[in-house]
């Protein structure tokens, strides 16, 4: 088989084993990198080759650990591909994993929040913002949500197959609820809820942000990061808030621990009292 003929048939086995389109590509993209560099069948590679690969991606790519990380899953699983075709025998993929630093994410405070949703030029896009806000959605979820997927007397939104292929509710307060609502009546929808592009809401927040006068780097993920916080701020139990945001891990959840200031101060001050407050904390 030549190169295109490997990935076709291992995008339709990563398909029927329900990964999601996003997934697929960014697999199907590392592993046509992996083949063209590799220049021989890849039944014929061996660990060498694959530590070769990789360093060549270190040297010459300048990838961070964490994208090395992703690389060395996508070829874990075409391998394992392989061998289910019984096209290769073992796996010469067997490499350290770089380790990883964790990053604290980047968190608006609630009046950034308000100000980059006042900011967007239109009625969908200021309440494209306010839903990511509420609802802590990721932005390919978002995407994708219809109106069977909301239940606006309850305020209840169906997440299906979120990151993992997993379903899940989530929340959606009565104002925003209220307003989608309206957007609806107005016809400004179809089907889905928001038919747009991730990347078209990637741009709507970039140009919220700047018209707003944030100067942090902001994106949908950080709409979702800030609800976390703020509701971690706001006394919500650390697990009601992993299963909201879709975690399979608590530890993924426990990051916004370390990011909210209020958190700590509250935990700090059942022991010591309440530290001293100033004027400059941004997540007041």
């Amino acid at each position: 088989m030549d190169v295109g003929e490997y990935i076709a048939q291992f995008a339709e086995w990563l398909d029927s084993r329900g990964y999601r389109a996003g997934t697929i590509r960014q697999y199907s993209y590392d592993v046509r990198r992996f083949l063209r560099w590799l220049n021989k069948s890849p039944e014929e590679a061996d660990p060498g080759d694959v530590e070769g690969y990789l360093g060549y991606l270190r040297r010459e790519g300048g990838l961070s650990a964490r994208t090395i990380l992703r690389r060395i899953a996508s070829l874990k699983t075409f391998y394992r591909f392989l061998r289910s075709r019984g096209i290769a025998e073992g796996d010469p993929v067997r490499v350290d994993r770089p380790r990883v630093r964790r990053r604290l994410p980047s968190v608006l405070s609630r009046s950034e929040v308000r100000r980059l949703i006042e900011a967007a030029p239109t009625q969908r896009d200021r309440l494209m913002l306010r839903f990511l806000y509420a609802t802590g959605l990721r932005v390919s979820e978002l995407c994708a949500l219809t109106w069977d997927d909301v239940d606006l007397e309850e305020g209840v939104v169906v997440v299906r197959g979120g990151k993992g292929g997993k379903d899940r509710y989530v929340l959606v307060d009565r104002e925003t609820s209220d307003l989608l609502r309206s957007y609806a009546a107005d016809g400004g929808s179809d089907r889905r809820i928001f038919p747009v592009s991730p990347r078209t809401v990637q741009r709507v927040v970039r140009r919220a942000a700047a018209a707003a006068g944030i100067k942090k780097r902001v994106t949908p993920h950080t709409l979702r990061h800030s609800m976390a916080t703020h509701l971690l701020e706001a006394g919500a139990d650390i697990r009601a808030i992993q299963e909201l945001l879709g975690h399979a891990s608590l530890s993924t959840t426990q990051i916004y621990t370390h990011v909210s200031r209020e958190h700590l101060r509250r935990e700090y001050g059942k022991l010591f009292g309440a530290p001293p407050r100033g004027n400059s904390s941004d997540l007041s």
